[in-house]
């Protein structure tokens, strides 16, 4: 199978996503999911402490973490946004060639051939497929750039040489 397509932003955003959300729940969930939430009913508690008993300054340092807490999804956000725009290996025309011996990605910066047991396994979204070598290394590739034929054939290669997760 052969597939020529690009990552964009907006699909290397959405795949992390979708990688964080697959991340062991001490991983990247805790920070973009479970903190913030934390974060935000903590502020509430400052909060509504503070109409109770009227504010003063030592409220102050008790906004300090729950205000943390909640900068970490936006921080986070950013920081992929970052990540996207320095990775010269995401932009341009990319192309995937797999068979029953891997996949071989091709791009302006880079050339490689990869196995089947590298990889540990896949999940997909409406948008995106990404497969695991580990933990923090995976492959996007965008649903958006492949055509109606190709998804489902796309998806019974890596279910039978990937475990799906």
């Amino acid at each position: 199978m052969h597939i020529d397509y690009t990552i964009s932003e907006k699909d290397f955003a959405s795949a992390q996503g979708l990688a964080i959300k697959q991340m062991k729940p001490l991983g990247g969930r805790l920070i973009l999911q479970w903190l913030p939430t934390f974060g935000l009913l903590l502020l509430g508690f400052v909060l509504y402490t503070g109409f109770k008993q009227g504010f003063s300054t030592s409220l102050a340092p008790g906004l300090f973490v729950p205000l943390f807490f909640l900068s970490l999804w936006f921080t986070t956000k950013q920081t992929i946004r970052k990540s996207y725009a320095k990775s010269t290996n995401m932009h341009g025309q990319l192309i995937l060639d797999i068979d029953d011996d891997g996949l071989h990605f091709q791009g302006p910066t880079f050339n490689s051939q990869v196995t089947w047991n590298h990889y540990s396994r896949f999940c997909e979204d409406k948008d995106s497929f990404v497969i695991f070598q580990n933990p923090s290394i995976f492959n996007i590739i965008p649903k958006r750039c492949l055509s109606e034929e190709q998804t489902p054939v796309l998806r019974e290669l890596f279910t039978r040489h990937i475990v799906k997760n």
